[in-house]
């Protein structure tokens, strides 16, 4: 038996804590998500604009997400700018009550998706330096969808009472959870002391490794293949005659399934590896999106909604086990800060944009493009795997 790190020890405080504020930050997930195209729909945006409206916001953590990292890694400490992000996407959030049209729009989601998308780089440093990512991670992270669940079948519920779509309902369920996800911020214990990076190091040692240029690239692929899903599933369900609860129950049965392989899914990560689990997000992504293309049968859908363990969990799980085995300890905020600026950011910002035109001209044929973006992460899997070979990113990796 392998001996027992004093991560894997965790003691049940701090435990409590991480999942405390997991639970606040999904809670916001869990509305924002499912019913944000909603909202950009009910204010008159197209599928165009709904899809530009995203991917700018997200093109927007890309730039933000490394920088807030980079200076996280210069302090040693990401609690301080995890809060003030915490506090700005809450303080932002009631200029959405009267932004109506496509400038002021975009220019509210610059700011908030600035602060919102910047947490949770920072939050996954702070857990990883404070928890095993082969044992204790996922029992942690678990709360997050559990969270997550409950309000996407509330703001559903809620919702669907209304009899319409008041968009102003959505900005209040976005307050409240906002505030929910400040308080919790505050209560997240300080992360364990790394060495400081100096200057830029981290950055330039990062992006000058094959290895994890290509583990970027491969997320990356994968997340853009879940364009179509994020920024139109919603609309393309609640437009063939599904309620918004119908919704939620979708959005949070995907979860539970992630919930289930965070919290059972040590054995299963330790044995597959990164590579094994990255790999398996692209492969069963691509059936994923190929079966929700072919039918709105709600059964159907609701059995496809189950691969979001493999499609989303799997993967992150993988990228949180890469960044812990191959990126040293004193590089954690950088290697999470390109991962959420590249991959859920830029990655993911590029599908919402191309899904935006191309459902405007297929509707949910759209899918097609997804299956395709996931299959072609394979070979990237591969190559990032036999560039890797489980050694760690050093300042002399070259490319």
């Amino acid at each position: 038996m392998a001996p027992t790190t004093d991560k894997e020890m965790m003691p049940r405080h701090l435990a409590t804590r991480l999942a405390i504020f997991y639970a606040g930050y999904f809670l916001v997930g869990g509305v924002l998500f499912p019913f944000w195209p909603l909202l950009l729909e009910a204010r008159g945006m197209g599928p165009e604009e709904i899809g530009l409206l995203l991917a700018v916001a997200l093109w927007l953590r890309a730039a933000a997400g490394p920088v807030i990292a980079w200076q996280a890694d210069r302090s040693g400490n990401p609690n301080r700018p995890l809060i003030a992000c915490a506090l700005a996407a809450l303080v932002v959030m009631p200029v959405f009550y009267w932004a109506e049209s496509f400038w002021p729009l975009l220019l509210a989601s610059f700011i908030f998706y600035f602060a919102y998308s910047s947490i949770g780089p920072l939050a996954e440093t702070i857990s990883l330096r404070s928890v095993s990512a082969d044992y204790g991670y996922g029992r942690v992270r678990l709360w997050g969808s559990v969270s997550f669940v409950l309000a996407s079948i509330a703001g559903g519920w809620l919702l669907d009472m209304h009899g319409s779509l008041p968009a102003s309902t959505i900005v209040t369920l976005l307050l409240v959870t906002l505030a929910v996800l400040f308080v919790t911020s505050l209560i997240l214990p300080r992360a364990l002391t790394a060495e400081r990076a100096q200057g830029f190091l981290p950055l330039k040692t990062l992006l000058a490794s094959r290895s994890f240029l290509l583990f970027i690239l491969a997320t990356a692929v994968i997340q853009a293949a879940h364009g179509v899903y994020y920024g139109f599933s919603s609309i393309h369900w609640t437009s063939v005659g599904y309620s918004h609860l119908t919704v939620g129950l979708l959005w949070g049965e995907g979860v539970v399934a992630e919930i289930l392989l965070f919290a059972f899914g040590s054995p299963l990560v330790r044995r597959m590896g990164p590579a094994g689990l990255i790999a398996a997000a692209a492969g069963l992504g691509a059936i994923r999106w190929m079966v929700l293309a072919l039918t709105v049968e709600l059964w159907i859908v609701a059995l496809a909604q189950i691969l979001h363990a493999a499609s989303f969990a799997a993967m992150h799980l993988g990228a949180m086990l890469f960044i812990t085995r191959a990126v040293p300890d004193s590089y954690a905020n950088s290697a999470q800060g390109l991962l959420g600026g590249l991959t859920y950011g830029a990655g993911l910002g590029a599908g919402l944009l191309l899904a935006g035109w191309l459902y405007g001209l297929l509707g949910a044929d759209a899918y097609w493009a997804n299956a395709t973006l996931s299959a072609f992460a394979l070979p990237l899997v591969l190559w990032m795997a036999f560039s890797c070979r489980g050694k760690k990113i050093t300042m002399r990796a070259q490319l």
